[in-house]
C-alpha cells in the first residue's frame, strides 16, 4: 500500500467522523435494480422486444426451413442422384449462412437499441435520484458500494418515483 492510498483512507475516515458529528445523511441506490425493476425499464424492454419480434420470427422461420430441408435430404438421400444431393446440400449451407448473418445482425442491432434505451433510463434515473435526494435532504447518494446498510438504501423510493412523470415531485 503506498502513502497516497493511506492518506486518502485517513482523509475519508476523518471526513466520515466529522460528517457523523454534524448529522451527515447518506443514501445508497442500487442502479442495477433501478435499471431492471423500474416501470420505465420494463416498458422499454417490452417495446424493444416488440420492435424486434418480426426479425426474430423471420430467423425462426428460416431455421425451420433449414431443418425441414435437412430432414428431406436425409430421407431422400438414397434415391437422389449425387449431383442433386450436392446441390441441395449447398442450398442448405447457403440458408444456414443467411440464418447466421440474420441472427448476428439481430443481436447487434438489439444491443445498440438496448444501450440507447439504457442511456435514456440512466439519465431519467439520475434526475429522479437527485430529486429524491433533495426532497429527503440527503448530503450524499452513492450508486456503487462494497457494502451498504438497508437503513440507507433508497432504491425502492427511486424505483417507485421512476414511474412518475418527469418533472413531478418525488414522494
Amino acid at each position: 500500500m503506498n502513502i497516497r492510498s493511506v492518506l486518502i483512507a485517513v482523509a475519508l475516515m476523518l471526513g466520515a467522523n466529522c460528517a457523523a458529528a454534524q448529522g451527515f445523511k447518506i443514501g445508497y441506490v442500487d442502479r442495477t435494480r433501478v435499471l431492471n425493476e423500474s416501470a420505465p425499464a420494463k416498458q422499454a424492454m417490452a417495446a424493444l422486444l416488440k420492435e424486434f419480434s418480426s426479425r426474430e420470427t423471420q430467423i425462426k422461420e428460416l431455421q425451420k426451413k433449414i431443418s425441414a430441408a435437412q430432414a428431406q435430404l436425409e430421407k431422400e438421400q438414397n434415391t437422389m442422384p449425387p449431383s442433386e444431393q450436392t446441390a441441395k446440400a449447398q442450398t442448405i449451407q447457403t440458408m444456414m449462412r443467411q440464418s447466421d448473418r440474420m441472427a448476428l445482425s439481430y443481436k447487434q442491432d438489439f444491443e445498440v437499441r438496448r444501450n440507447e434505451e439504457r442511456a435514456k433510463l440512466v439519465a431519467h434515473a439520475n434526475i429522479v435520484i437527485k430529486a429524491v435526494a433533495e426532497t429527503g435532504k440527503f448530503d450524499l447518494i452513492l450508486q456503487e458500494a462494497t457494502y451498504n446498510s438497508r437503513r440507507i438504501d433508497i432504491t425502492d423510493q427511486v424505483i417507485k418515483n421512476m414511474a412518475r412523470p418527469p418533472g413531478t415531485k418525488p414522494k
